[in-house]
C-alpha cells in the first residue's frame, strides 16, 4: 500500500496520473462495459466471495461455467472457417489444445489479469489455475454484458493472437506425446511398449527409456524420472514417425514444425 502511495505520487509530480480501474478495464477489453459489476464479479475469486441478501455466495466461479463454453464455441467456429479440409478429429485436438488450462493460464498472465485479481493472497500463491479460470470468467461477463458476438470478437481478437504467439512454448504442457503414440499405435493394431532401459541409483544421473512399435525401438528419452523419460521418449518416436511418414502427422492432428521445434 506504501508502495502504490509513493508510486502513484511520483507519477503525479512528473506530470502523470495513474490510470483509473475503468479506463484499464477498457484498455483491456477494447471497449467500454455497460454493467461493471459483472466484472467486477469475474474478477472476484471465491476465496473473496461477498454475499447477498439471500445469502447466495458472490464470486466468479458461475461466471467461469459460463465463459468455458463461450471459449469453447468461439475456438470451434474459428477452427471450422480456418481449416476447411480438417475432419472432425483434428478439430476436436486443435481446440482441445487451445483451450486447455495451461494455455488459458500463459495467456491470462500476458493479457495481465493479474492485475484486476481479487483474491486472498496465500490463496494466489496456491495455484497458477486461477488465472485461466479468470480468463473464462471474463469471457462469460462480456457474454452477459454484450452479448455473443461481442465476446467471440474479445477471444478472437484478443485471446486468440496471445495463443498462437505463445503456442511453441506451450507446445510441451499442451500435448501429452504418449498419448497421442498410444491412440496411433491402437489405430493400426501395433503393439506398444515402453522399456526403462536404465534407472539410476543416484541424483544427477537421468532416466532412458526407449519405445518399441512391434518390438522395433524407435525413440529413445531421458528425464529427471521415469515420467518425464517415457513422455521424452514418446516425443522422440512421434518425430520420427512424422519424419518416416506425413500422414502420421495428419492422423494425429499436430503440425510437425511444432513437433520439431519442440525438440529438447
Amino acid at each position: 500500500m506504501i508502495l502504490r502511495f509513493l508510486r502513484d505520487n511520483l507519477k503525479r509530480l512528473l506530470g502523470r496520473r495513474p490510470k483509473e480501474p475503468l479506463s484499464l478495464l477498457v484498455e483491456l477489453l477494447g471497449f467500454e462495459p455497460q454493467d461493471r459489476a459483472l466484472y467486477d464479479l469475474a474478477f472476484r475469486h471465491s476465496s473473496m466471495s461477498r454475499t447477498d441478501e439471500t445469502g447466495f455466495k458472490l464470486n466468479n466461479e458461475r461466471l467461469e461455467f459460463l465463459g468455458d463454453s463461450v471459449l469453447a464455441t468461439a475456438m470451434s467456429h474459428y477452427l471450422y472457417l480456418e481449416h476447411p479440409h480438417w475432419d472432425e478429429g483434428e478439430l476436436s485436438k486443435h481446440r482441445g489444445a487451445m483451450v486447455k488450462r495451461a494455455v488459458n493460464n500463459a495467456v491470462a498472465l500476458r493479457m495481465g489479469l493479474d492485475r484486476f485479481l481479487q483474491i486472498r493472497r496465500d490463496v494466489r500463491q496456491g495455484s497458477s489455475d486461477i488465472y485461466g479460470n479468470t480468463l473464462e470468467a471474463l469471457i462469460g461477463a462480456i457474454f452477459l454484458d454484450r452479448g455473443y458476438l461481442r465476446a467471440e470478437a474479445f477471444v478472437l481478437e484478443r485471446v486468440l493472437p496471445l495463443f498462437l504467439e505463445l503456442e511453441r512454448s506451450l507446445m510441451d504442457q499442451t500435448m501429452n506425446y504418449k498419448s497421442l503414440l498410444l491412440e496411433w499405435t491402437q489405430k493400426h493394431r501395433l503393439s506398444l511398449d515402453f522399456r526403462m532401459l536404465q534407472e539410476p541409483k543416484r541424483s544427477g544421473v537421468p532416466f532412458v527409456c526407449g519405445v518399441f512399435v512391434d518390438d522395433k525401438r524407435i525413440g529413445l528419452g531421458r528425464g529427471l524420472n521415469k515420467k518425464e523419460a517415457h513422455q521424452d521418449a514418446a516425443h522422440k518416436a512421434l518425430l520420427a514417425l512424422c519424419r518416416a511418414d506425413e500422414a502420421v502427422a495428419r492422423e494425429l492432428g499436430i503440425n510437425p514444425a511444432l513437433l520439431e521445434s519442440s525438440q529438447s
